[in-house]
């Protein structure tokens, strides 16, 4: 997908969820029903910034396209943040204790940490079995050599023997 189609529709997704969420969360009796809709302005979120990452990167750089993705960043965060301001209007907590939108915040950001762990042991666990194959493979070649020339040698023994007897 082209650059500029990806953060339209990340766009166009956080706009979605954010009128979402806006027109319901004087409704729903939890936050959790809000959750996909939070979770899509996440995703959004993080997309618009692995555009502007990717797009800070190459060598022709399309000032307008830079602008748009810094403008429509900003204008996600002020929508992010009206959205929180209604979710910790809606679901207050006392003053000593985290706002409900910080316990979204950090559980969002616990979920992120996880899934890194759980890519980066995946990773550790594929190259430990890449490994342990090539090792084997390493070994296989071996002791077919080691057989391969013991059988050789054992052949050039009975012909050896069998020229001496006068056999062949």
């Amino acid at each position: 997908m082209e650059p500029i189609t990806t953060a339209i529709a990340a766009v166009t997704a956080a706009s979605n969820a954010i009128a979402f969420i806006k027109a319901r969360v004087n409704d729903v009796q939890s936050v959790a029903e809000l959750g996909d809709q939070i979770s899509t302005l996440f995703s959004a979120q993080q997309k618009l910034n692995e555009e502007r990452n990717k797009q800070a990167g190459v060598g022709d750089i399309n000032i307008r396209s830079s602008i748009d993705a810094v403008l429509e960043s900003k204008r996600l965060n002020e929508e992010m943040q009206q959205v929180a301001t209604l979710i910790n209007l809606r679901w207050p907590k006392p003053a000593d204790q985290p706002s409900t939108w910080q316990e979204i915040l950090n559980h969002h950001a616990k979920a992120k940490r996880e899934q890194k762990e759980a890519r980066r042991k995946a990773e550790i666990e594929a190259r430990r079995k890449a490994k342990e194959f090539e090792d084997t493979l390493k070994t296989a070649f071996i002791a077919g050599a080691v057989i391969l020339c013991v059988v050789g040698l054992f052949i050039f023994l009975m012909v050896s023997v069998a020229r001496a007897w006068g056999i062949a």
